[in-house]
């Protein structure tokens, strides 16, 4: 082949032979300075810490990881963020999760940011979160108080009263009272609502009245089975989940 190509007065190729070989500087150039530019990137990991990394330090890593699609190391840098999440805002870990496609992130922030109190959120933390995602928390926790107001204001009837009852009247009108002045004041507490697994705590310490102890018994087990007690949870993990789905495009290195 190499002999026809001479015959037909074609400029040899390199790699033809060993006085024609194929140089790689530039490419051997080119890597070296990828490689120089990934090690100052990491640095920061690797010398030694006294402190907590900033968002930024794990954000430049993040991106550099993508980069040179360094799949092991995005790996520890993202359990290092995990492992260090209540350092950081959850605005912030929301925003790493979908700029850098990372959906291990997403859940835990945007629960914690669901009790976030909106007036706590500044201009910063809107624009870290993005338009989807901050909509989506405006209507979850309007959703999530409407059906706390409900909860608190309609307690789960006694259907059917244990045989240790002997006042089922007076035992529905202590349920009632009590419901109210407990739960609906752990619930509803205008400067610290408690959230409904804590509610329940406090509520099962108060003094029953007339509520036989069989009862009692018997709508607390009620209350731990009960879907509206665990629907704000499933609504929350619902409405993450789609935010994941839409925003996060899970990277190849994960």
């Amino acid at each position: 082949m190499f002999s026809a190509t001479e015959a037909a007065g074609f400029e040899e190729m390199d790699g033809k032979n060993d006085e024609r070989p194929i140089h790689l500087d530039a490419y051997l150039w080119q890597v070296s300075c990828c490689s120089i530019g990934f090690h100052r990137a990491a640095k920061p990991f690797y010398r030694a810490r006294t402190g907590q990394y900033t968002i930024e330090e794990l954000a430049n890593f993040l991106h550099f990881c993508d980069m040179y699609q360094c799949s092991h190391t995005r790996k520890f840098v993202v359990s290092r963020i995990q492992s260090t999440r209540y350092h950081f805002h959850p605005a912030q870990l929301i925003n790493l999760a979908i700029q850098y496609n990372t959906s291990a992130l997403f859940p835990f922030a945007f629960k914690r940011l669901v009790d976030t109190p909106i007036t706590q959120l500044t201009a910063q933390h809107r624009e870290l979160l993005g338009n989807d995602v901050f909509t989506t928390l405006v209507y979850v926790q309007a959703a999530l108080e409407e059906h706390r107001h409900i909860v608190a204001a309609e307690e789960p009837k006694i259907l059917m009263h244990t045989s240790d009852c002997q006042d089922p009247v007076g035992c529905n009108e202590d349920w009632h009272a009590i419901w109210w002045n407990g739960m609906a004041r752990f619930l509803l507490d205008g400067r610290n609502p408690q959230p409904y697994h804590e509610a329940v705590k406090r509520f099962k310490d108060m003094q029953f009245g007339r509520v036989s102890g069989g009862c009692k018994e018997l709508m607390f087990k009620i209350i731990g089975e009960g879907a509206a007690f665990n629907h704000a949870d499933r609504f929350v993990d619902e409405a993450c989940s789609r935010l994941a789905e839409k925003l996060i495009f899970e990277s190849s290195l994960v």
